[in-house]
């Protein structure tokens, strides 16, 4: 008994130690979204405005390719035919970074703009399109595009394609 009421007089003289949350005043706040997260729920295609397609609308975008990391995180290999795999892959282009104009007449898939904004420029489409987080560009066998990061960080794409197995 007597160790509890010197370990309770003891600790009575010790101030307590804030979190870090306290010491900054922002114990209140509620937490940062997770932005990543966001994109992913509530990902849909962006397409060209109604009344704004054209086939042969472009046939180049924003200049040679440059600030862009591509990093492969997995591929799989297709069931269905064993000289194709699923490849998803990281992009991450710096602001000013541009995505040459290219085609996908051999490699289809699909964008999703996680983080940052970007804007492409499409063969059937005569206005540029601005992408956001959430965005998800879809690339078929007829298109051909280009891209620009026209903000302030860095964009984060993630691309999944069908491509030829190695």
């Amino acid at each position: 008994m007597w160790r509890a009421l010197l370990a309770a007089s003891l600790l009575a003289g010790c101030s307590t130690i804030n979190t870090v949350e306290q010491r900054l005043g922002l114990e209140d706040r509620p937490p940062a979204p997770d932005t990543a997260l966001e994109a992913v729920m509530s990902a849909a295609p962006r397409t060209c405005p109604n009344g704004r397609t054209l086939e042969g609308a472009n046939h180049e975008a924003f200049g040679p390719q440059h600030g862009v990391v591509g990093t492969d995180i997995a591929f799989t290999p297709l069931a269905s035919d064993p000289t194709r795999a699923v490849r998803l892959r990281r992009l991450v282009v710096e602001p000013g970074g541009v995505i040459a104009w290219h085609a996908h007449d051999q490699i289809q898939g699909m964008a999703l703009l996680v983080s940052g904004e970007m804007t492409e420029i499409r063969n059937t489409c005569l206005d540029p399109i601005r992408y956001r987080a959430g965005d998800v560009a879809m690339e078929d066998a007829a298109t051909q595009h280009g891209w620009r990061n026209d903000g302030d960080v860095p964009a984060v794409v993630l691309v999944s394609h069908v491509v030829v197995r190695n």
